[in-house]
């Protein structure tokens, strides 16, 4: 490459940089760590697109055209999640109750495809020495995992039993409940607009309920 070509690959870079941290800002983007899959491919292919763009000066408008596009398909994809909650489960996937009071639940690793040997790395780099010190550990849809000890027991189930007035099937089911369960307990208390929820957890023999429009908690005793 001559010092001309070279000069314009530097100018490209630059310029690639400062539209990617004026995007990259639009788009709100948080720390690799928290990505969720959908997040790390666009990430992946953003790469791709951009390094053409540097290397090879004759395609440049073209990278920087994909690169904007999938911009605009990632902040879309965000404001779709926003309007309809339903759509990041399917997107990103949910989190799984993996251990529970010192068990793993196979079935839910068979579920995920992932084998014991991974769950004991994670644990390991967690500094857990034994599966029974575990009250519950919970596989994020980041691929991160999150672990409540025996030793700091919770009083809390770990899993949201309602996100956005969307009943989680899955939280309920670990939780060793069912949804008609959770429309009976409601109901008792006149709860039955699932819509005006904004976050429903569990805890020790009460749903602690978090409604939309007023932003309290309100904790109705279950059976």
């Amino acid at each position: 490459m001559d010092i001309k070509g070279a000069l314009i690959s530097v100018l490209l870079a630059g310029g690639f940089y400062i539209v990617i941290l004026i995007c990259y800002r639009l788009m709100g983007k948080r720390e690799i760590s928290q990505l969720s899959i959908f997040d790390f491919v666009v990430n992946l292919i953003v790469a791709d697109v951009v390094a053409t763009g540097i290397v090879e000066e004759e395609y440049w408008l073209d990278s920087l055209g994909g690169f904007l596009m999938l911009v605009l398909l990632q902040i879309i994809m965000a404001k779709v999640q926003l309007k309809f909650p339903k759509t990041r489960s399917i997107v990103d996937g949910e989190p799984s109750l993996i251990i529970k009071h010192g068990r793993i639940d196979y079935s839910e690793l068979r579920n995920l495809n992932i084998e014991l040997d991974e769950v004991m790395m994670m644990l390991r780099q967690k500094k857990i020495a034994s599966i029974e010190d575990i009250q519950y550990a919970v596989l994020e849809p980041n691929g991160k995992i999150s672990i409540f000890e025996k030793k700091l027991p919770t009083k809390v189930f770990p899993l949201p039993l309602i996100i956005s007035g969307q009943i989680k099937i899955e939280a309920l089911k670990s939780l060793g409940k069912d949804k008609d369960w959770l429309l009976k307990e409601l109901e008792k208390h006149q709860m039955t607009q699932l819509h005006q929820f904004k976050y429903v957890y569990y805890e020790e023999n009460k749903l602690i309920l978090y409604t939309k429009n007023e932003m309290h908690k309100l904790k109705l005793q279950t059976s």
